[in-house]
């Protein structure tokens, strides 16, 4: 492919975006700048949380080939988890620490990644401060939405963790389809334990945190009502995303996971111990994942209920990171951005009118529209690279 003919069809297709909003601005009033500014607003949010899913699609595939199924619920499990956290807070005694160990836990894995054994005198100590400051913190007081976030974060990646040492460590060396098959069933699983655990109703998200008080934009001498997320979901991501990038690329344990992700078998001969580099890949997925459920609950105000919270975000979230190229981080970015602005923006620009009945019931079909494109034109997706065997 001629390399200047991605950049004339980008071109061209901004081009036919001008023209369309410029006709719909003949046709009604209210197709004026400040109804695109809100679509715009909506898919640079949408796109975000779609990201935060989607890197830990991609952080798997790239490692050990594996499509996790069950990253959806994992994303599920981190909305729920900080919820009840600025809900149900203060626990009692028992409550408390059986969820600080979990939590602790899960601080020790994390500075595990820069100290380099779970042993270390560090690593213990952050354990044991941080449980101790933990039980204190839930059952003394209600925890604010920040912190809720950040606790979900810690617990939903111990879950990651659970879910590869139980599901994925005994097959490491079966044959790929019985991965596939057991990644769907823990999908299932947890899905069920959901509704068991949570519930099977829609829940209300509506914690007390500055990011929800709106302000107003001005477009083109229009008011456009938004509120603080706009900033707030986009930077988040931005942060969480240029934190693992920065990781992968200057960390030891990053470069491991780079050699594993190339060659596993060659990687463990030269020491690299591939086993710690899938559970550390597991963690971060998680932990994006649980950014991911929280922001999610926020920017719409409610859960779904968990048997089907988790699906279609995630099965989107998968197809942004094989768009964007399965296996690149800064591709699952640009493949959840171009799903966010197809769905709410593609939305915006075909509206219903007295003459069209609008795409807006069709937009969950966008993203796989987009797949299937991206699949026949270029399989490796817009930055993933060529994998096929040359002979």
């Amino acid at each position: 492919m001629k390399r200047w003919l991605p950049w004339a069809i980008l071109a061209g297709l901004i081009v036919l975006i001008v023209w369309r909003m410029l006709y719909l601005g003949t046709v009604s009033e209210r197709f004026n700048g400040a109804f695109f500014a809100r679509a715009a607003i909506d898919s640079i949010k949408l796109g975000s949380l779609y990201a935060l899913i989607a890197l830990g699609y991609t952080m798997v595939y790239g490692i050990i080939r594996l499509i996790n199924f069950a990253h959806g619920e994992v994303f599920m499990v981190g909305a729920f988890a900080t919820y009840f956290l600025f809900t149900l807070t203060p626990y009692s005694l028992v409550g408390g620490a059986a969820l600080a160990i979990v939590m602790a836990y899960a601080l020790m894995r994390v500075t595990e990644l820069f100290r380099g054994r779970l042993r270390d005198p560090v690593v213990l100590g952050v354990g044991g401060g941080g449980f101790l400051l933990l039980v204190w913190a839930l059952t003394t007081f209600t925890w604010p939405f920040w912190a809720a976030l950040v606790g979900s974060m810690l617990a939903t990646g111990v879950l990651g963790l659970t879910i590869d040492r139980v599901a994925y460590v005994p097959l490491r060396t079966a044959p790929r389809n019985s991965l596939l098959i057991t990644a769907i069933a823990v999908s299932f699983l947890l899905q069920n334990l959901g509704l068991l655990v949570f519930t099977n109703r829609q829940t209300p998200f509506r914690p007390d945190t500055v990011l929800n008080d709106p302000f107003t934009l001005d477009v083109m001498g229009q008011p456009v009502l938004t509120n603080n997320l706009l900033v707030a979901i986009p930077v988040i991501t931005l942060v969480l995303v240029l934190a693992l990038t920065s990781f992968v690329n200057r960390s030891r344990l990053g470069k491991a996971m780079r050699a594993s992700a190339q060659d596993a078998e060659v990687a463990q001969m030269m020491g690299v111990s591939v086993n710690k580099v899938i559970a550390t890949t597991f963690l971060l997925g998680s932990i994006l994942a649980a950014a991911g459920g929280a922001m999610w609950g926020l920017n719409f105000g409610s859960l779904n209920q968990p048997a089907i919270m988790g699906i279609l975000p995630g099965i989107k979230a998968f197809a942004a990171a094989v768009i964007g190229g399965i296996g690149s981080l800064p591709g699952a970015v640009i493949g959840a951005m171009i799903i966010g602005f197809s769905e709410n923006f593609l939305s915006a620009l075909f509206p219903r009118t007295p003459t069209f009945l609008g795409v807006t019931e069709f937009k969950d079909t966008f993203a796989f529209v987009l797949l299937i494109i991206v699949l026949l034109i270029r399989p490796s997706g817009i930055v993933g690279e060529d994998l096929s065997e040359k002979v």
